[in-house]
């Protein structure tokens, strides 16, 4: 049989009976969408992240206290020393290291804001006024901290316009709890510029205060005030990882049984997009879940059309068709539905993959591998699922299939 012959008469036999053939690639439909809106959502995660982490200063070393685990899936320390404690003299030891240019230690807390008699809760950070020349150049308002500040503190943009139903300005009283126990009152000083950002909470850049740390230590009340992380920057970002290491080993000295650890935004971004990337393999196995079922469905519809096509088989086979043929006449019209079914389901899936895009405010990308993912499934499934209807087609028996009602 020629192949215009096959696809005419796989055309034939769709139009003769369209419900059970719409039901029967239905399932593929849905399966093939699935994994076109999956895995673009999972894109356009992954490729979110990479471009929020891009804009990350790749200068910066982290060194805070405890294991990081940045390191990836599988490689988290199973150090249990106690977490380190950072003080002055920790300072003195990062700023030694050859090719650190800045060392700013941070102390952070969460606290409560009182302002004209309602409370919101925002991120507070002790700083060194002196070592924090980034933070100092995003004051919008006002002016930033200064070493001999002791009562004055810079808010961020949310702190200032979106916490309260007044708008908090350089000049205004605020008080700061800190477990309800203690409190301070600071007079604003700066209100920094606007931040993008997509986290809505706390740590939230626009949600963030910052003191010195003198004002820092009577808020907290501990009898040692210790340093929660240092941000050192350096004179090279090529030299980043060799200063990582000088680091860890300088550091050695002062805290043998206690556990630390020094990242950069790099590190973050590794472990971050592997996990994201693990992540959106696994929405598109799901969405390959309900193209296994509609590969069943389609495997059960043509054993039942093999049944209902018993005398037409004879009737092929008595004009001359061979085994071959009527095994390919099967795994063609499988492979066309699957086909067909398939660019359905990816035109649905493009769709729905914007309309999530825009209405729930998720980022998705479509993607060539997506489509082309989706496309091979549908087909593959489909093919393989016309595999023993075919089979069993090819080896009926002309005569007994002559014979059948």
């Amino acid at each position: 049989m020629r192949l215009s012959d096959m696809l005419e008469f796989i055309a034939v036999g769709f139009k003769a009976d369209r419900f059970k053939t719409l039901m029967s690639s239905l399932g593929i439909i849905i399966g093939v969408m699935a994994i076109v809106v999956m895995m673009s959502v999972g894109e356009g995660l992954y490729s979110g992240v990479s471009s929020q982490f891009s804009t990350l200063d790749l200068d910066v070393i982290r060194v805070m206290p405890g294991s990081a685990h940045f390191g990836g899936p599988g490689q988290a320390s199973k150090n249990p020393a106690e977490p380190a404690k950072f003080t002055d003299k920790d300072t003195k030891v990062l700023e030694n290291v050859v090719g650190v240019k800045n060392v700013a230690p941070e102390t952070s807390a969460s606290v409560v804001v009182s302002f004209r008699n309602t409370n919101a809760s925002a991120s507070l950070t002790g700083v060194d006024p002196d070592k924090e020349a980034d933070i100092k150049e995003k004051v919008a308002q006002g002016r930033f901290l200064t070493s001999s500040d002791y009562k004055s503190i810079v808010i961020g943009e949310g702190v200032s316009q979106e916490l309260f139903r007044m708008k908090i300005t350089p000049g205004n009283k605020i008080r700061l709890y800190y477990k309800t126990s203690r409190y301070m009152d600071f007079t604003v000083v700066g209100v920094l510029e606007k931040e993008q950002s997509s986290d809505r909470g706390m740590n939230n850049q626009n949600n963030m205060m910052y003191i010195t740390h003198k004002a820092m230590k009577e808020l907290l009340g501990d009898e040692n005030y210790y340093y929660g992380s240092f941000q050192v920057t350096v004179e090279d970002p090529e030299q980043v990882d060799s200063i990582i290491e000088k680091i860890k080993n300088d550091l050695k000295r002062y805290h043998k049984d206690e556990a630390y650890d020094a990242t950069t935004a790099r590190d973050m971004l590794s472990s971050l997009l592997s996990v994201l990337s693990m992540i959106k393999y696994a929405l598109a196995g799901i969405g390959a879940i309900s193209l296994v079922v509609g590969g069943i469905g389609i495997a059960n519809v043509m054993m039942l059309t093999v049944k209902e096509r018993i005398k037409e088989i004879g009737v092929m086979k008595a004009l001359g068709a061979t085994m071959q043929d009527i095994r390919m006449q099967y795994l063609l019209e499988a492979g066309v539905l699957g086909a067909v079914s398939s660019i359905i389901g990816i035109v649905i899936g493009i769709i729905v993959s914007f309309a999530i895009g825009t209405l729930a405010g998720l980022p998705s990308a479509i993607t060539p591998s997506s489509i082309l993912l989706g496309l091979l499934f549908g087909v593959l499934t489909t093919t393989i699922a016309g595999v023993y209807p075919a089979n069993k087609a090819a080896k009926l028996d002309p005569i007994e299939a002559l014979r059948a009602e």
